[in-house]
């Protein structure tokens, strides 16, 4: 069976009219309106007044105390690291003239015999580091190299011998030292 396609209302497209205005419109002025109720909102609301200053805050504690003064501060934290402390504690630089005496220095004598390192040098490049400690080894002397950075950003390598427990060994070291023209700098260890 054969159906009509044709429009019923005589070929005339039904168009929809709302006769209003676009949604774009719509949505400007609502936005609009809510910053203007938000605006005065945000200007009629009170002002808080200003916080007095600190030393005005404490004065009426002072006056129902009776105290005056300053206020107490905590008590000061103890230190979280104390390595600082005890590595500097470590170890005890003797003085040249001591050093090269035949009997040991006073506070060994008084502590019994102690551990003592000989520091050679110190340098800034670990090639100087490795050429020095050669030149012991050509005379002798086993030594070894420490690298010691310092504030995080300054790296020395120090040449040192030992440690050394007996000090008639570390003197007959630094005698052969002197032979040779090298300088070195006793350390006693605690």
């Amino acid at each position: 069976m054969a159906r009509d396609y044709a429009q019923r209302n005589g070929g005339r497209r039904r168009t929809r009219s709302t006769g209003g205005l676009p949604g774009w419109v719509w949505l400007v002025v609502g936005l609009s309106a809510g910053l203007a109720v938000a605006a005065f909102v945000y200007v009629s609301r009170p002002v808080a007044p200003p916080s007095p200053p600190l030393a005005a805050q404490t004065a009426p504690a002072e006056k129902k105390t009776g105290t005056s003064g300053p206020i107490p501060l905590p008590p000061k934290e103890k230190p979280r690291f104390t390595f600082y402390e005890i590595l500097k504690n470590q170890e005890v630089v003797i003085p040249g003239e001591t050093a090269r005496a035949p009997t040991p220095p006073p506070a060994a004598q008084a502590a019994g015999e102690g551990s003592y390192i000989i520091q050679v040098a110190s340098f800034r490049s670990q090639a100087e580091a490795e050429r020095q400690k050669a030149a012991l080894a050509l005379i002798g002397i086993e030594s070894r190299i420490e690298t010691v950075t310092i504030d995080g950003r300054d790296t020395y390598y120090r040449v040192r011998i030992g440690p050394e427990s007996s000090w008639g060994r570390v003197q007959s070291t630094l005698a052969r030292l002197d032979e040779n023209g090298i300088d070195a700098m006793v350390i006693r260890l605690r």
